[in-house]
């Protein structure tokens, strides 16, 4: 009786079709997700985004990462040493009748006392630590407050894109009704003209602002790392004025700043690390055990003759000179300490008076705000009665294209006003260091 043999090309495998839509659902799904993750819609989504994926934040944090590998390597400095030597020696046999042997020794040894070195070692290290983590999150307030400047930026070419293209559209509107009234003559040729250049110079505006807005984005996507999608920022910072605290508060922050504390930090661990310098002038006092074995061969239990000892020692070392090598290093560490010093006191003046500056920088920044709010009202209303006039035949086209222009260039003195007050406010605001 033959054999059926059924190979695998005959098989057919029908996969079910719940499979099919559950493998796609779940690609959906991921995508999705994915996306919905990289999504940014405000400010702190923005400065969340930037400070996750730069990589100076990373190398901040090999800094620390290295500071407690090194605090690894003093504390192992208070383990006992284990060594182990084998020497194969030969020498001429004129000068000795054994020709060849073998050394083999064993060494445990253990400093008892070392004058502290270690100790103020350790803390120094940790004060290091500590600076190292302060640098890093001064950078991250430098990152959330330049994303910040960019957020603000994008904002204001908006804004500026906006009045620029009603700029245009208003010249484009009495661009065409002066090309009617040049028809019928009721203007010249001349003032239908300077509207022309107008017009021109305008679109020229609305060209350069609309590339200065996507520059703005494109700054922004460098410094978060992810694509920014427009149309999903609602930009609600901007929709009622900062709220601001009074000075002495700025003051007081800006004390406790995290460069201010990193500096601290370095000179407490320049102190400890003196104090662990002047333990050089300290004696040592140190245990080993050894064993030692000698014989007359290469190999052991092959030789004619041997020799073993076990020796433990405890010994008592002093340094009495060394050229004054630990005067002068105690000598460096001390004037580090007074320069860091230095830096810090310089440091903290300059910290005051730009805190100071600022917020009088903030103060004229919101009056020149409700004055520029004032004049876009002021601007408006002008712009309709020379409206009424023109078309009255009373006004000018120079007329008409002034009150166009005084009313654009209030709208930028109130974009202006407005970004030179939140940059202020996010200024105080990092040198707080309360982002």
């Amino acid at each position: 009786m033959k054999r059926k043999t059924m190979m695998i090309n005959d098989l057919k495998i029908h996969t079910p079709l719940w499979l099919y839509k559950t493998i796609v659902f779940t690609g959906i799904l991921l995508l999705w997700v994915q996306a919905d993750f990289l999504r940014a819609t405000n400010l702190i989504d923005l400065q969340n985004e930037a400070v996750k994926n730069r990589k100076v934040i990373e190398k901040y944090q090999i800094r620390i990462d290295q500071q407690d590998v090194a605090l690894r390597m003093n504390k192992s400095e208070n383990w006992p040493k284990f060594d182990l030597e084998y020497s194969l020696l030969k020498v001429d046999k004129h000068l000795s009748p054994v020709d060849k042997y073998t050394e083999f020794e064993t060494i445990l040894s253990y400093s008892i006392f070392s004058g502290y070195k270690y100790y103020f070692k350790e803390i120094s290290l940790l004060h290091l630590k500590n600076a190292k983590e302060f640098e890093r999150n001064s950078m991250i307030q430098d990152i959330k407050y330049i994303i910040a400047a960019n957020y603000l930026h994008i904002f204001d070419s908006k804004s500026l894109l906006k009045v620029a293209e009603d700029e245009y559209k208003l010249l484009q509107k009495r661009y065409k009704d002066a090309l009617n009234r040049h028809k019928v003559g009721i203007i010249k040729k001349n003032d239908l003209l300077k509207i022309k250049v107008e017009l021109d110079h305008a679109n020229q505006k609305t060209d350069k602002a609309r590339a200065d807005f996507e520059k703005s984005l494109n700054d922004m996507e460098h410094e978060t790392g992810i694509q920014v999608n427009i149309d999903e920022i609602t930009f609600e910072e901007f929709d009622a004025l900062p709220k601001t605290e009074d000075l002495v508060f700025y003051l007081s922050k800006t004390a406790r700043r995290h460069e201010i504390k990193a500096l601290e930090q370095l000179i407490a661990a320049k102190k400890y690390s003196l104090e662990s310098q002047k333990s050089n002038y300290y004696p040592l006092i140190n245990f080993s055990a050894e064993y030692y074995r000698y014989e007359d061969d290469y190999m052991f239990g092959f030789g004619d003759h041997y020799d073993e000892d076990i020796r433990m020692k405890l010994s008592l070392k002093m340094n009495c000179f060394n050229g004054f090598k630990d005067y002068y290093t105690i000598q460096s560490t001390s004037l580090d300490i007074k320069q860091l010093k230095c830096d810090l006191h310089e440091l903290k003046k300059k910290l005051t008076i730009a805190v100071e500056n600022t917020f009088l920088d903030y103060e004229v920044s919101l009056k020149n705000l409700k004055v520029a709010q004032d004049s876009i009202a002021q601007a408006e209303e002008n712009l309709r009665i020379t409206d009424m006039s023109f078309n009255q035949g009373v006004a000018k086209t120079a007329d008409i294209l002034d009150a166009i222009y005084y009313l654009s260039r209030a709208k930028y003195n109130f974009i202006y006003a407005g970004g030179k007050l939140f940059l202020n406010y996010y200024q105080l605001t990092r040198l707080a260091d309360n982002f």
